[in-house]
């Protein structure tokens, strides 16, 4: 047996740990242990359950720190207490849980925390085409798309996928916990194939496997872990089944080794796994051009069949939204022919925008899997604030008021963040306590049955100002022209970079949509809505502002390392945590985010009424809100969601509100229709989730 203690062998080992200690409490899950690994080489780490493989691992990647013991890279002493400092080293662990966000694609996964940007935006084509490059080398052939979400892979596909996130990065150690649990024959040999060749190209690589065939297949070296300690570790020739076995479950053997025997048996198995793989790809069962784009249009057949299977597989989108809103309409049309009158839709809209912005800053919490209850009365302190600020004896700037107010509720979010990422308090009872403090304190700061009139016209304008008609028409000109460059530029892109790009008919008619949507929107809001002696005409300036934020957060969202670390952590907050995410940071980011949202939407409301009260009902409003969020899309259980989400639920829930009251039903029965629809949308959140369990 080679003597790991001395560093001998035909290489210096890259990482050396002595001595290595780790406890839970009172249990000694490591209990002083050696263990080398040297580049070139294949070290397989074998162990009964609740050896200590898993800890070991943890501990060499930073996800637990030592109590004790030494780690030596490269010839040097260092401390690894984060996954971040082993990533910094060159280290590169897959998990046996996989560690894959379910709601991301396999390039965001496989990119999850080192993201390629461009002028400090993602650059998804980039890490497309480097995604697919590597599952190409990798002769990963059975995906449909790598822009499928994970959740929609099978078990080997997962596996795969995992596999090459670690390979690609070039690390000098690549640890494999389990490589080959839940793959078929052909490819349990291509990860076989690939476990090897990475050795061969001068990467240290570490395999933890139950399977012994395949520790003897691919393995040079062989380290056997007993209750916490290393009870052996050599050459695998020095090895063969039996042994193995009895070092596991005794720490002893006396068993002599047949020399070669075991690893002649291996490379067999290993020689039949290869030729299924390859007889399997000559069939034409898969082939490389499932992965990699070929630079051309997607058909607008093969677009649309795509589209329905994402629909007959629960990922709608937002169409159940709009199906729901039209109906929803057609219904209260044909109950009062005015409900889609110029007039009173330009006045849903109005109506709508505080829920729709208050939304759109719920649409951050709910992303992470949490909830705000408290946002309904932040909304009303940065209302107060604002107003208090431009009232006579203050007469502050109405923008410095505005920004004094947002300013506020953005510490009541990071004071709650705080708590709840800090402390790890559940986001219910701190946001609950931050709805009765917050309320207290909007009372403190107006007076007891206070009201208090906005003493400035631009505030006021917010809610009643409306655009000029010359105004309405440009500003919306030059959004759908920016919006139809930007679809062309991006399309253009995908197809200078070799990527699959959609029909040009498909991108033609988004845009078509776009200008239709605009000029609807521009010549309803520039008729007449008012009355004789007082006509009103012009867009609303609140609809232009709830738009501006739209963008803003879609950008946020979409486009920045912010937004993707968001949904990442709504998917699966432990792997987001391994990929070397600061979750603490995100998430009170994001509480920050829809408390200075909420203020805003606070302002409009009293822009609205003109002055801000007492009677200010927050704990109303933000059930509504969470309404809002839910109905228009984004999950309850996080991870899925838009601020899209929120402009459209808010026009469903507009809509209702204010078709009843055309009919002149009751509150009574509004609030029971609003619940209706919140159940219903729930239930298609949960259909569609466990849709997504049942398929893999």
């Amino acid at each position: 047996m080679r003597d790991t203690g001395n560093g001998t062998g035909s290489r210096d080992a890259i990482l050396r740990i002595r001595g290595l200690e780790k406890r839970f409490g009172a249990v000694q899950a490591l209990s002083g242990v050696d263990f080398e690994v040297r580049p070139g080489e294949v070290t397989a780490l074998v162990g009964d359950n609740g050896a200590g493989k898993s800890v070991l691992t943890k501990t060499i990647a930073g996800i637990h720190e030592a109590d004790g013991g030494e780690i030596e890279w490269d010839g040097e002493v260092v401390r690894v207490r984060s996954p971040r400092d082993s990533a910094e080293l060159g280290i590169e662990v897959v998990y046996q849980d996989l560690a894959l966000c379910d709601n991301l694609d396999v390039v965001q996964n496989m990119f999850l925390g080192r993201e390629i940007l461009t002028n400090g935006m993602l650059d998804e084509d980039a890490m497309e085409r480097a995604a697919a490059e590597t599952l190409q080398g990798l002769r990963v052939t059975t995906l449909r798309s790598i822009r499928a979400p994970v959740s929609a892979l099978s078990g080997g596909q997962r596996q795969s996928i995992a596999v090459a996130k670690a390979v690609m990065w070039n690390s000098k150690l690549v640890i494999l916990d389990e490589p080959t649990a839940a793959l078929g024959v052909a490819q349990t040999g291509q990860v076989l194939q690939l476990v090897r060749r990475l050795a061969d190209q001068g990467l240290a690589v570490v395999m933890i496997s139950h399977n012994l065939n395949d520790v003897f297949a691919v393995s040079d070296n062989i380290a056997i872990l007993r209750l916490g300690e290393m009870v052996s570790q050599g050459p695998i020739e020095d090895y063969d089944t039996q042994r193995v076995v009895e070092l596991m479950t005794t720490g002893k053997s006396d068993h002599v080794v047949e020399p070669g025997a075991m690893r002649a048996a291996a490379s067999i198995a290993a020689e039949n796994a290869k030729e299924v793989a390859a007889q399997r790809e000559a069939s034409g069962e898969s082939g490389p051009a499932a992965v990699v784009a070929n630079g051309n249009d997607e058909s607008f057949a093969a677009y649309m069949s795509r589209t329905w299977s994402k629909i007959k597989a629960g990922e709608s989108g937002v169409l159940p939204v709009v199906l729901g809103f039209v109906l929803i309409s057609l219904i209260f049309q044909l109950q009062n022919p005015k409900f889609l009158s110029p007039g009173n839709i330009v006045n849903l809209l109005v109506q709508g925008s505080v829920f729709m912005m208050i939304g759109m800053g719920q649409v951050f919490v709910l992303l992470l899997g949490e909830i705000d209850l408290s946002l309904g009365f932040v909304a009303g302190i940065g209302a107060t604030v604002a107003t208090l600020l431009v009232a006579p004896g203050t007469d502050w700037p109405w923008w410095a008021a505005v920004a004094a107010g947002l300013g506020v509720t953005a510490v009541l979010g990071i004071f709650q963040g705080t708590l709840i990422t800090r402390l790890k308090l559940p986001s219910f009872v701190v946001t609950l306590a931050g709805l009765l403090g917050f309320n207290g304190l909007m009372i403190q700061l107006l007076g007891a049955g206070g009201t208090i009139p906005i003493a400035n016209e631009t505030i006021n304008n917010f809610a009643n100002g409306t655009l000029s008609v010359p105004m309405g028409w440009a500003m919306t000109g030059i959004v759908v022209a920016i919006y139809a460059l930007m679809t062309f530029r991006k399309d253009a892109k995908r197809r200078a970079h070799g990527l699959v790009a959609p029909p040009v008919g498909l991108t033609l008619m988004k845009i078509g949509a776009a200008v239709l949507a605009g000029v609807v929107l521009v010549v309803i809001s520039n008729m007449n809505r008012g009355v004789a002696r007082f006509p009103l005409s012009g867009m609303p300036w609140v609809i232009p502002i709830v738009f501006a934020v739209l963008l803003a957060w879609s950008f946020l969202l979409g486009k920045l390392k912010f937004g993707r670390y968001v949904l990442a952590i709504g998917g699966n907050a432990e792997a987001a945590r391994r990929a070397g995410i600061n979750l603490r940071l995100i998430r009170t980011a994001a509480f920050t985010l829809a408390a200075t949202t909420a203020g805003l939407g606070g302002i409009l409301y009293a822009s609205r009424l003109r002055s801000i009260s007492t009677s200010f009902d927050g704990g109303t409003i933000v059930l509504y809100v969470v309404a809002t969020a839910v109905i228009g899309g984004t999950s309850l259980f996080g991870g899925r969601g838009h601020p899209l989400h929120a402009i459209l639920g808010g026009v469903v829930i507009a809509a209702i509100v204010n078709g009843m009251a055309l009919l002149g039903l009751p509150a009574a029965v509004q609030l029971m229709a609003t619940a209706a629809v919140l159940l219903a949308s729930i239930t298609v959140d949960v259909v569609v989730r466990r849709r997504g369990e049942t398929a893999r």
